[in-house]
């Protein structure tokens, strides 16, 4: 699997011909869309492939586990994280979370082989982040935003320089140095 920053924003997941766009910032096409934060009304005619919510979904063989954010929707907005079984791994989407979550909520995520996380640093101290971080405990780490790199390098104590990509395989994950390794991903 092949994963980068997507035109300055939003991440791209690839294997093979089959990619995964996570909060895209425009109308990109993807074989699979996740949306951390959606405006309501939703448009009755979205595409399937597009996913927006909690629950439990299934495209070309991408299972994917929605969990809502309650204490972070409101009436016009609804905000969620994901978990998805993808080229073989586990893959969790945190992105911009405000509050903390709860221990089913963590449950929800499964074991965590890659984890893409940021965090609305006014509501959520670093130290926080990190005991979130830890919770997870995912193989990999990837700050979602540059501000998100720069706080976790400074408090899990890594230096990583900013990457275009990371090619990463199932394998790769079971190698004693992928314990919570950070790395970072910048637009190319």
């Amino acid at each position: 699997m092949v994963i980068t920053v997507a035109d300055g924003a939003g991440i791209k997941c690839q294997a093979g011909e089959f990619s995964l766009l996570v909060d895209p910032p425009s109308q990109r096409k993807g074989n699979l869309i996740l949306k951390t934060r959606t405006e309501l009304p939703i448009d009755s005619f979205s595409s399937e492939n597009i996913i927006w919510g909690s629950g439990e979904y299934e495209v070309s063989g991408v299972r994917v586990h929605g969990i809502a954010l309650p204490s972070e929707s409101t009436a016009k907005t609804v905000r969620s994280i994901y978990a998805i079984e993808f080229d073989g791994m586990r893959i969790a989407f945190l992105i911009n979370v405000s509050s903390e979550l709860s221990e089913d909520m963590i449950d929800g995520l499964g074991e965590v082989d890659i984890l893409f996380f940021s965090a609305d640093a006014k509501k959520i101290k670093p130290k926080q982040m990190v005991s979130l971080i830890k919770q997870i405990d995912p193989s990999i780490i990837i700050p979602a935003e540059d501000s998100a790199a720069k706080i976790l390098m400074e408090e899990m104590g890594q230096r990583v320089k900013a990457e275009e990509k990371l090619t990463v395989k199932k394998g790769d994950l079971i190698k004693e140095d992928m314990a919570n390794k950070l790395v970072w991903l910048t637009t190319k």
